[in-house]
Formats: structure tokens, C-alpha cells, sequence
């Protein structure tokens, strides 16, 4: 009986795990891009009714909020993400994600969150803003 209910828990467990398993690099990057630090909120432009622009997937854009507080500076630009990592070099762009310091030590501006990713979400952010210039 004890064997039965052990079995079962390992294979619900296992089965709880297969999903993220085989999900790819890019797949989970885009999640992450798109879902848990939603990234495309500030970095993709927006039309005129405020919809984001899928055509100019975080190309950068206009900062679409402002700095709530008279006397902080808050950036005015989200800068274009695609193949930040192959320009900045990927472990710089994976340390930026970990750290919050850009490859040269500073922090971005606000609204900017000071990210604290594992370094395989990074990783996997990177391969999935990487595939966005190869897939255009």
C-alpha cells in the first residue's frame, strides 16, 4: 500500500514537472519576457489607442508612465530589447538580469525593476530576445 501511495506521489510530482521540462529555452524566455517581468508593457510601442504594436515587439519605445514622485528622474526611453544580449555579450546581459548593473555598473533608471533572476531564467530570457531579430 505505502509503495502504491509513494508511487503515485513521484509520478504526480513527475507529471507536475514534465511541462516546464520540455519546454525550450526560447519558450520559457518568452514567458518570462511576456508574462512574469512583462517586459512588452514598456518596451513595445503602443498605438494610438493604446494597444501594443506586435509588429515592434520590444523595439523600444516612449516610457508610458512617469514618475509618480516631483523630484526622481524616471527614464524617458525603454531602450529596444532585440538582441540586447548579442550586442551587450550574453554573460554581460545574463549578470544585468541577476545583478540589476548594467555591463558598465550602473542601474537603470526607474521604473526599471533591479531584477534578481536565476541565472538559467536569464539565460533563457537572453535566448529568447536573441530569436527575436532571427525570426524577422
Amino acid at each position: 500500500m505505502i509503495r502504491i501511495v509513494m508511487g503515485t506521489v513521484l509520478l504526480m510530482m513527475a507529471s507536475s514537472v514534465l511541462p516546464a521540462a520540455e519546454q525550450t529555452k526560447v519558450e520559457r524566455g518568452k514567458y518570462l519576457v511576456h508574462h512574469v517581468a512583462m517586459c512588452i508593457y514598456c518596451h513595445t510601442p503602443k498605438n494610438e489607442d493604446g494597444n501594443l504594436e506586435m509588429d515592434s515587439l520590444l523595439a523600444g519605445s516612449p516610457m508610458p508612465v512617469h514618475s509618480p514622485y516631483p523630484n526622481q528622474v524616471w527614464g524617458f526611453m525603454a531602450p529596444n530589447l532585440r538582441s540586447l544580449p548579442a550586442r551587450w555579450g550574453e554573460n554581460e546581459f545574463v549578470d544585468f538580469l541577476r545583478t540589476g548593473k548594467t555591463p558598465n555598473g550602473y542601474a537603470p533608471r526607474n521604473p526599471m525593476p533591479p531584477f534578481r533572476m536565476t541565472a538559467e531564467d536569464a539565460a533563457a530570457v537572453a535566448a529568447y530576445l536573441n530569436s527575436l531579430t532571427s525570426s524577422r
